[in-house]
């Protein structure tokens, strides 16, 4: 039996105050059914909260080490300590870009709330002021600052929520009623920035503190530059406004402030303010991340501006294709969801590609790209071998779906991972769709001579061609987001060596019409030997991995119909065949062939995929432009996967028996497809 005195050891001592008497008369003036709600919280909040356990209740509950003393807006501040400050709203609005919410990050800075109490303008002037802590410094310069990430914020958020990327998914747009300066101008803050700079340089400061504190307000303003800056109209003014705020970075991050011992200035930062704020997220107190940390992010977000440049000056699709999608073939992070959201949004925005460009332009590109060949020569093949009344069913229908499905297309190299996974999957039938009204226009056509044949051929393959690559894309994005199960690995890559043969066989289709000398040509030969390269290792690991396996076939016949759902959909029934054809029952078959096969070597095959890859790596690719340096990293990492496995891999299917399969590790830092054989192996 426990102790009678158990009863009274409570968390918190046992000397309570009943409050029953307070809570009765304070409710006596109450209706029945009434309820008092503090603000930021519903009825149907404060019900979810006993379900769910809401960490908005427990916010008022301050732990004895979160206890700080009333921030005061107007304590004197050193200049070494206002730059600190100023260093701070960098790398908390670096935060926010990096997904955390904005009560995680930029609001902590408590000058955010108390602009009205430090704005000159209110303030009686000091008359014995401190020299060397002078209040012009809080109510000028912080000021400016202050405003100026405020303003940053602003406009990057009204580029994000363009719905381009998603809330919550790839940002925090909550602004928990808290200003962004929404309704100032932008160029009254750079003129207040301009100002603060001409208060610092007339102070009596030593030169190295007017140096440090302009630095950053000439920071500040070169990153608002940036920001309203209209690429597609004032595309000339990027390098000089990217060189700018990359010097001035450098200078910033190479004379660090140090903050005096017990500094005052650390009381600006509070990490718990979201308790205070009305907000709908759970309150979670983060960690801001080193200095340095917070400068590399910050030079690399203002480094993006360098692809934008070279994007809107590249008027090709092929081109923004290859650079949005280097990101995710080399497993790089995301770049920030601003960027992702403005080149989308450059792209295409109020029915104009790039700015200036109408739909008319895809379609030319479209052609143009795929097939070295002017849309209107495509146009006059058509009208030429067109039969009665049949002249407008190219214009009418399938230009519609091609436009249709370009502008999510190129912009889907700049969705998150996921998000861009669950595009492929319905583009895969949207594609086929559009091959099957290609080939039946097509049919219809009675080409008078060969050149117009040639183009009629041609056209049904530029469908099939977008729809064998979003096959394959999805199939890697798999790997990439470690979605297979082991048994689902070897069935994957049989699935993407099916998938890259057809798309092999398409484009030896198309280099027999397609132009020498042209973008289309070059691309073609490309894909060729990189395609052919990514056959080799994927049909090579099927039977290195066959022995993941050990489910019973009709659980991995039912894994199959679930993962590969996208490739069954009833629309598919009313078209042609989509080949190649998701037919389970001939992986057997084909692992059996493949291992029966005695002169296969699974090494050489390794080592001849590193040849071509190499040797692709180290080619000129000049008409892809600047996105040239990215896809050769990527073949060259790809490459040395290669090496890897021709190393650790049977010389002959000989020795497949002994190969240990359990040696094969996929490591995304190491390639986000293809597993490796880790030297501790």
């Amino acid at each position: 039996m426990s102790d009678f005195d158990d009863w009274f050891d409570m968390p918190g001592g046992d000397d309570f105050e009943d409050v029953t008497g307070l809570f009765v008369t304070a409710g006596q003036e109450m209706e029945p059914e009434e309820v008092i709600l503090m603000d930021g919280m519903t009825l149907m909040d404060a019900m979810s909260a006993f379900e769910i356990g809401e960490p908005r209740l427990d916010s008022g509950m301050i732990l004895e080490e979160q206890r700080r003393p009333p921030f005061d807006p107007l304590a004197p501040l050193l200049p070494e300590e206002v730059c600190w400050i100023l260093d701070r709203t960098f790398a908390c609005e670096m935060e926010w870009h990096s997904g955390k919410t904005l009560s995680q990050s930029v609001f902590t800075i408590l000058f955010v709330h108390h602009l009205p109490d430090i704005n000159p303008e209110y303030l009686i002037p000091e008359d014995d002021e401190d020299l060397a802590r002078p209040r012009w410094l809080i109510t000028i310069v912080l000021r400016a600052g202050v405003l100026g990430m405020l303003k940053c914020c602003d406009l990057a958020w009204r580029e994000l929520s363009k719905n381009r990327v998603q809330d919550i998914e790839d940002w925090q747009g909550e602004k928990c009623d808290v200003s962004l300066l929404e309704g100032i101008n932008t160029s009254v803050v750079l003129h207040m920035l301009d100002i603060a700079c001409d208060w610092v340089r007339q102070s009596n400061l030593s030169p190295q503190q007017v140096s440090a504190l302009c630095d950053r307000l000439a920071l500040r303003k070169a990153l608002m530059e940036l920001y309203k800056l209209e690429p597609l109209r004032e595309v000339e003014n990027l390098p000089l406004a990217l060189a700018v705020a990359q010097g001035l970075i450098h200078r910033v991050r190479s004379l660090p402030q140090e903050l005096p011992q017990g500094s005052s200035a650390l009381l600006v930062m509070d990490p718990y303010i979201a308790r205070r704020l009305p907000n709908f997220m759970p309150i979670r107190v983060t960690e801001m991340p080193p200095p340095n940390q917070s400068w590399d992010v910050l030079q690399d977000f203002v480094e993006y501006w360098v692809t934008i440049g070279q994007l809107v000056t590249s008027p090709s699709l092929l081109k923004w294709k290859v650079r949005g999608d280097s990101w995710i073939a080399l497993n790089r992070e995301p770049p920030a969801a601003f960027h992702r959201s403005s080149l989308q949004s450059l792209f295409f925005d109020s029915g104009f590609v790039l700015g200036s460009h109408r739909t008319t332009w895809l379609l030319e590109r479209f052609f143009y790209e795929a097939l070295g060949t002017p849309y209107s020569t495509i146009l006059a093949a058509f009208e030429r071998s067109a039969p009665y009344m049949q002249k407008a069913t190219m214009r009418d229908v399938i230009e519609r779906r091609i436009v249709k499905l370009m502008v999510p297309h190129i912009r889907s190299s700049w969705y998150n991972p996921p998000r861009r996974r669950r595009h492929l999957m319905k583009e895969v039938l949207q594609w086929h769709m559009l091959y099957d009204v290609m080939l039946k226009d097509v049919d219809q056509h009675r080409p008078p001579d060969a050149d117009a044949a040639a183009i009629l051929k041609a056209i049904p393959q530029t469908a099939l061609m977008r729809r064998l690559s979003a096959c394959r894309e999805v199939i890697l994005s798999g790997f990439q987001q470690e979605l297979y199960a082991p048994d689902e690995k070897p069935i994957a890559y049989w699935r993407l060596a099916n998938v890259l043969e057809a798309h092999l066989d398409c484009i030896e289709r198309l280099l027999l019409i397609v132009p020498p000398g042209t973008m289309a040509h070059h691309e073609l030969i490309f894909q060729s030997q990189h395609l052919a390269a990514l056959q080799m290792i994927s049909v090579t690991l099927v039977p290195l991995t066959a022995n993941c396996i050990t489910s019973p076939w009709s659980r991995i016949a039912l894994n199959f119909m679930r993962r590969y759902k996208w490739l069954f959909a009833p629309q598919f029934n009313d078209l042609v065949p989509a080949e190649p054809v998701a037919d389970l029952t001939r992986f057997p078959q084909q692992l059996d062939e493949a291992v029966r096969d005695l002169h296969y070597s699974p090494s050489e095959t390794f080592k001849l995929a590193q040849n071509i890859l190499s040797r692709l790596s180290e080619s000129p690719q000049e008409w892809v432009g600047h996105s040239a340096n990215g896809r050769r990293e990527y073949l060259q990492k790809l490459a040395d996967v290669c090496e890897n496995l021709t190393q650790h891999t049977p010389r002959s299917q000989l020795e497949l028996p002994n190969f240990n399969h359990r040696t094969l590790k996929w490591i995304p830092e190491v390639h986000p497809w293809f597993p490796t054989v880790p030297l501790s192996s």
